[in-house]
């Protein structure tokens, strides 16, 4: 081996062992870049997973919220709804009693709602045809019971009510209508009827 080859031999040799040198370090540089991108990642993925859980938690919690206030506001519209219906239920009872019960229920109101004992009784023409005159008389009884004046007249006109009465004197008219009757009462009576039904 002549001198030039052993040259070329000798370049060669150092050169390799430079690429070696040069590989090798490249190598550990991409090594840790790559440890730290794959440190980088994983706190963003960290940071980006407890926000997403942050917000989908907020979101729950929202969501619950409404569903619970829904909740209640159906509950109360369902309740309002019953005590509505309810009420209806009292006027129809009202509506049908038996004849003779009914009559006095007539006379009651009328005897409570006069106040010169003199008025005239407006029914309805249902009610006027069945029981007008018994109703009337049956009032004027009671009145003359606490010793008023006892003048109640059946009127000509009829009433576009369902049942009850309008009491007519003079230029004062006292509704004693039985929807008007339950409407009044409804508000007095409202809360004591809700505790009987949703207790």
């Amino acid at each position: 081996m002549n001198g030039i080859e052993k040259i070329i031999t000798h370049i060669k040799s150092e050169s390799d062992a430079e690429c070696e040198a040069i590989e090798l370090a490249a190598n550990e540089e991409c090594e840790r870049i790559r440890n730290e991108y794959a440190t980088i990642e994983q706190d963003e993925y960290s940071r980006l997973m407890e926000a997403g859980t942050i917000e989908a938690e907020r979101r729950l919690e929202r969501l619950n919220n409404l569903a619970i206030l829904e909740s209640k506001k159906q509950i109360l519209v369902t309740q309002q709804e019953m005590l509505s219906e309810a009420f209806a239920y009292a006027a129809k009872v009202i509506l049908e009693l038996p004849e003779s019960q009914y009559i006095q229920f007539l006379a009651k109101q009328a005897c409570a709602a006069s106040l010169t004992g003199t008025e005239s009784v407006v029914l309805s023409a249902k009610d006027k045809a069945r029981i007008g005159v018994a109703a009337v008389d049956a009032a004027n009884a009671a009145l003359r019971a606490l010793g008023k004046t006892a003048s109640l007249t059946l009127s000509d006109r009829v009433a576009d009510i369902r049942g009850g009465l309008i009491l007519s004197g003079g230029d004062i008219e006292v509704n004693c209508d039985v929807d008007a009757l339950v409407s009044a009462y409804k508000n007095e009576l409202s809360p004591a009827v809700a505790s009987i039904l949703f207790s």
